[in-house]
């Protein structure tokens, strides 16, 4: 073998060599990536489950609702809603009368004042005759 083909196949050899370490660095590579999402789904998994099993002890919510027994309330909502209902209806009717007197009120002062006006006319009438 001559010296350049000992270079050739030297060169040849080298650059299969790489190729190889390049493969392997992907495949390598490649693995850890999938393991690493692998993990991921299976940590995801357990953390799905572990938070589901806890909620399920305190909240109550889905098809077994109708099962779960009602608890004494401290407030009775409907009484309130029944008095709130009566003292608007109470509150309502007052400011219907106030409104009534006051409108009334407001009529005397005016018949008062028309009654007035009429007097002091009467009265300039019959000044004016008397000075004629």
């Amino acid at each position: 073998m001559s010296k350049k083909e000992k270079i050739n196949d030297a060169e040849i050899s080298s650059v299969e060599e790489n190729d190889e370490e390049i493969t392997n660095q992907k495949t390598e590579s490649g693995k850890k990536y999938y393991l690493e999402i692998i993990l991921i789904l299976i940590i995801g998994f357990l953390l799905g489950v572990m938070i589901k099993s806890e909620a399920l002890k305190s909240v109550s919510i889905g098809f077994d609702d109708y099962k779960v027994v009602s608890a004494k309330q401290g407030y009775d909502i409907d009484g309130i809603e029944k008095e709130l209902m009566e003292k608007s209806k109470a509150a309502a009717e007052k400011a219907k009368e106030k409104e009534k007197q006051a409108q009334k009120k407001v009529e005397e002062e005016a018949k008062k004042a028309k009654e007035k006006t009429t007097q002091q006319q009467n009265q300039n009438n019959k000044n004016k005759k008397e000075t004629k």
